[in-house]
């Protein structure tokens, strides 16, 4: 027979596996990066060293709580009892005042009875005239006298005075009447003085429960304080570890950058390197060549000098061979000519695009001075056949043109053909607008290009700063003189990273996108401008996108 499993023992062992997955979930294993002296030093923070960590933490706090409960009730507790011990104090103060006056009572009764009864003595063998003051003495203390003849119960003593006698028994009965207050008075002073010491002995009980309270406060106090004290020291440990772990991050980000940059350079000098090598093959096929050549002149010398005879008609062959080759670089000259025709084509197209004047850019381009060169080419007047004047010819047309394709690059390299920020929508274009802020119709002299607050914005072409600073409504404004009159201007920037004079290149960093100025969220108001002349710097960008796209 197989028994099965107990119940609550498989419950337990659930509720553990539950409790287990969630504290790995919640205390995973943990990496801290500490950088310390330029080395980097990895600290792992295991399950355990956490779960051990939390519980210190948690155990702090219940201390520090259960701690302020306890003072709070001690304190409670004390001043309910100095409350006890207050009244009990205004109790025995008043018992003791009422002892007081009874005694005080006591005292004028006595000396008014002893004043009574020798005033009685010395008036008892006076004149019978006396009596009746007497009488009316007595029945003020014991009141109305009994009629004569009445039965008083106890016969008077032969040969006494009734008045005395009568005197003598008021004052017996006063006596035991005040004798019976004074025992009265005694039993609740003995009461009260049981009361005092039982008064006196909870408070001495309650001063050393105060003490030993007082004590145990100090006790707990002082480890309140040091629990304090290992949080704020623990606090400070986070703080620090933290700080580190920021520092460690940043350093971490920088280096990604740097190792992105030096993957990019490695890529181009790869490609340089691959061009390197082609050019290597190409001037290793033209040595073979030359050499081959050489091998076939040589051979041909060999030739010629063993056979005078054949050379005339070898001179024949190499006039063919002349003259082939000739027509081969006439048509080889016309097909660059036609190439280089083509891509004048295409660049003066793409000037056309940006509203520029091709001829006066290449103008400006001659003014800044353009290098002249090229080789000595005869002639063609001079007694040349048709195949020679028809190469030569061809020579100088690609001369002129390769001459005017250079200027065009010139006149390029001052062209800016892109944005200045990667990603945008241009929410103001060029031209007439309704002013955002006035509502008036305006006009506006550029583009603007709405972007992330604080992103990059870059050089458009190569160029100097001619300024770089705050400049009224524009805010925070970026000018760069391109050359051949043309100036591009970067404004309501919310950082300028270049100063007046610098030198930058194409796509360089020049400031960060902002809202500087009379602006009325983050852009980028992007102006171009020739010989003075604002333009729109939409074209510029088409004729970018089509020379990019190409």
């Amino acid at each position: 027979m197989v028994t099965g499993r107990n119940p609550k023992k498989l419950s337990y062992l659930k509720i553990g596996a539950r409790l287990a997955a969630s504290l790995s979930k919640h205390f995973s294993p943990r990496e801290l990066i500490v950088r310390s002296d330029g080395k980097i030093k990895y600290v792992r923070l295991s399950t355990r060293s956490q779960l051990v960590g939390a519980t210190l933490f948690g155990g702090i706090a219940i201390l520090s709580l259960a701690t302020s409960i306890g003072l709070a009730m001690q304190q409670v507790t004390l001043h309910g009892r100095d409350i006890a011990v207050r009244e009990a104090e205004g109790a025995y103060t008043g018992l003791l005042a009422e002892v007081a006056d009874y005694f005080d009572q006591f005292k004028g009764s006595t000396g008014k009875l002893g004043d009574d009864e020798a005033y009685l003595l010395g008036l008892s063998g006076e004149n019978a005239g006396m009596r009746d003051g007497l009488k009316s003495i007595a029945t003020q203390i014991e009141g109305p006298a009994p009629l004569e003849g009445a039965a008083t119960g106890k016969s008077v003593a032969q040969g006494e005075d009734p008045l005395r006698a009568k005197l003598r028994d008021a004052l017996k009965n006063r006596l035991l009447a005040f004798d019976s207050d004074l025992k009265r008075i005694a039993a609740r002073n003995q009461s009260l003085t049981n009361q005092i010491a039982d008064l006196k002995s909870e408070i001495r009980g309650i001063e050393g429960d105060r003490r030993r309270m007082a004590a145990e406060r100090d006790e707990l106090t002082a480890l309140l304080d040091q629990s304090r004290q290992s949080n704020g020291n623990l606090a400070n440990q986070v703080a620090d570890l933290t700080g580190r772990l920021t520092t460690l991050r940043r350093d971490h980000q920088v280096a990604t950058e740097q190792v992105a940059s030096l993957t990019a350079k490695v890529g181009t000098l790869q490609g340089e390197l691959q061009m390197a090598q082609a050019s290597n093959a190409d001037l290793s096929r033209q040595v073979a060549q030359t050499k081959l050549a050489l091998t076939t002149v040589i051979n041909q010398r060999n030739t010629l000098q063993l056979g005078r005879s054949d050379l005339g008609r070898t001179i024949d062959e190499l006039r063919e061979k002349v003259a082939s080759v000739q027509e081969s670089q006439a048509n080889f000259v016309a097909s660059v000519t036609e190439r280089t025709r083509n891509s004048l084509e295409e660049m003066e197209k793409t000037l056309v695009m940006t509203g520029l004047n091709v001829e006066s850019m290449i103008s400006a381009a001659e003014k800044d001075g353009i290098g002249k060169g090229g080789p000595f080419l005869p002639d063609p007047a001079t007694g040349a056949d048709e195949t020679e004047q028809k190469l030569l010819t061809n020579v100088a047309t690609l001369d002129d043109e390769v001459a005017r394709w250079e200027k065009m690059q010139v006149v390029l390299r001052s062209v800016p053909l892109a944005a200045p920020v990667d990603h945008y929508y241009i929410s103001s274009g060029f031209g007439a607008r309704v002013d955002p802020f006035n509502g008036a119709r305006a006009r506006h002299e550029g583009l603007d290009m709405v972007g992330t607050l604080r992103s990059d914005v870059l050089a458009t072409a190569p160029g100097t700063v001619i300024h770089a600073g705050w400049k009224g409504n524009y805010g925070r404004v970026v000018e760069i003189d391109h050359g051949l009159g043309i100036v591009t201007l970067y404004a309501h920037l919310d950082s300028v990273a270049v100063k007046v004079g610098d030198v930058v290149d194409y796509r360089q960093l020049v400031g960060k996108l902002g809202s500087s100025g009379r602006s009325s969220g983050p852009h980028c108001h992007y102006e171009v401008r020739y010989n003075d002349k604002t333009l729109d710097p939409m074209g510029f960008l088409k004729a970018g996108r089509y020379v990019f796209k190409g």
